[in-house]
């Protein structure tokens, strides 16, 4: 039976929502809290080698600071707006408004372009009750957020750029059937027809040259620029709307940024929005419904557990664990007073990747013996095998558990 992300969140101790805490609030437990941090970790070093700079920026803002950037007009109706004293104010629904303030709070060169900000950061947006569903449509959205300043000349080879790593990043976490769509100028675009035609061809060249197959969404662009959506397929042949890139080339000029060019006149700079995952919420969601909940070994909270046959073999099965720990591999200790059988079915419900157990065999030879969460076990490996191995899967990132295969060609 296929599982939605409610059910696989709660069989996997992952989220919850509550009526108390209000609807399309989720609450990460502790293992939903740490899969947020390695999908965080690993987008962080793209993030880096792309140029990004990481910036942190307040939940709530000034109404007047939405209403220069004109999102207070189009997307009132989704913003939290509350008074504070004679002023009002909005938790944020996006995060550009304040990535500009940084960039306007120094003198810029054509020299310093592009400027690359990137924020892991939550935003809020009054989402209609009857569409909010589990972690795939939720009010408060973590977005891996990011904002390039740039001039003209300079968007076509950024575009690439983060296509190429839009695409590695999806790649990564197992979404490999790719393509993207074009979303041209909507009937409530600001800017002149000339400005859209050419940015418009612009993203159609880039797209073109990614290798990926692209099509073009008529009138599905943002107010203030066309923009290029990479839409991917899950195990269950549904589409995905993940990755988005958008070039705007409005908001410099609304919120007065400038920069020197190299002719010494002052110029607007244009920007570029862009997010790889989306936001951590829905992304998550997906992939829990695209694994079924058996997350691969790299992104598994816990990566591999230990338990000894019985209470005879627990000190042996603790130093194994002291070991494994020590080695930076997220593990755990199963001690309870539980049969074998019992334990091991327990592990493959929770979606454990690899189990070790260790038995009178195991202790008298110094070895472990290892089980995959498909079913394929091993016995009289070597400790420091085992871990090398599952080190080496978690580095590449691999999708699949391979561990005890490698260690059986040994």
């Amino acid at each position: 039976m296929v599982k939605n992300n409610i059910q696989l969140g709660r069989e996997r101790d992952i989220f919850s929502i509550h009526e108390e805490s209000g609807s399309g609030l989720p609450l990460f437990h502790p293992d939903g809290a740490l899969l947020r941090l390695v999908i965080i970790e690993y987008l962080r070093k793209i993030n880096s080698g792309l140029g990004f700079r990481e910036v942190w920026t307040p939940h709530l803002f000034n109404a007047d600071l939405w209403k220069r950037s004109g999102h207070y007009e189009a997307y009132k109706s989704r913003m939290f707006l509350f008074k504070i004293g004679d002023h009002e104010y909005g938790l944020k629904p996006m995060n550009c408004p304040a990535h500009s303030l940084i960039f306007a709070s120094r003198p810029r060169s054509y020299r310093d372009l592009p400027v690359m900000f990137s924020e892991f950061a939550t935003v809020y947006r009054n989402e209609q009750e009857g569409e909010l569903t589990g972690l795939l449509r939720v009010r408060s959205i973590t977005q891996d957020d990011g904002h390039v300043f740039l001039s003209e000349d300079q968007v076509e080879d950024v575009f690439q750029k983060l296509i190429n790593a839009a695409t590695e990043v999806l790649r990564t976490f197992g979404l490999t059937e790719i393509s993207i769509a074009i979303s041209t100028r909507p009937s409530d675009a600001i800017g002149s027809d000339e400005l859209w035609e050419k940015a418009t061809q612009t993203l159609i060249k880039v797209a073109s040259e990614s290798g990926l197959k692209y099509t073009v969404a008529p009138g599905e662009g943002a107010f203030y620029g066309p923009k290029i959506d990479l839409f991917a397929f899950d195990s269950l042949g549904r589409s995905w709307q993940l990755s988005t890139l958008q070039l705007d080339f409005n908001l410099g000029e609304r919120l007065g940024l400038r920069y020197t060019a190299a002719d010494g006149t002052e110029r607007h700079p244009l920007i570029i929005h862009r997010a790889l995952a989306g936001s951590l919420e829905r992304f998550i969601g997906i992939l829990l419904e695209h694994y079924q909940g058996n997350l691969p070994s790299w992104l598994s909270p816990t990566q591999i557990r230990v338990m000894a046959v019985s209470e005879k073999h627990a000190r042996y099965a603790k130093s194994v664990y002291e070991k494994i720990h020590s080695s930076g591999i997220r593990c755990d200790l199963d001690d309870e007073d539980m049969t074998l059988p019992k334990r091991i079915r327990r592990a493959a419900t929770e979606g454990i990747p690899y189990v070790i157990i260790t038995g009178e065999d195991e202790e008298t030879s110094g070895t472990v013996s290892l089980r995959a969460r498909s079913g394929e076990q091993l016995k009289g490996c070597r400790l420091t095998e085992v871990i090398n191995a599952l080190l080496d899967e978690i580095f590449q990132k691999k999708n699949r558990l391979e561990v005890v295969k490698s260690l059986s060609s040994l």
